[in-house]
């Protein structure tokens, strides 16, 4: 069975976050402020910070919220 990765959509709930203010809780109680450059099916998210971009990996995240 061939695995075709042509055909991969992020669930569009997660995709909505792409470009937008968001605020990242991590597990551990730290938190993260930037916009979302790049999200996945496992929450994996690279964030532009002030000072570059942050890679927080899905399964540390406790909440993502978006910045009105």
């Amino acid at each position: 069975m061939e695995n075709n990765n042509n055909n991969f959509q992020v669930n569009k709930q997660f995709a909505d976050f792409k470009g937008k203010d968001v605020l990242i809780g991590l597990k551990n109680w730290e938190e993260f402020e930037g916009k979302i450059i790049a999200i996945d099916n496992f929450l994996n998210t690279v964030l532009e910070i002030d000072d570059g971009l942050k890679v927080v990996k899905g399964g540390k995240i406790a909440f993502i919220s978006i910045k009105e």
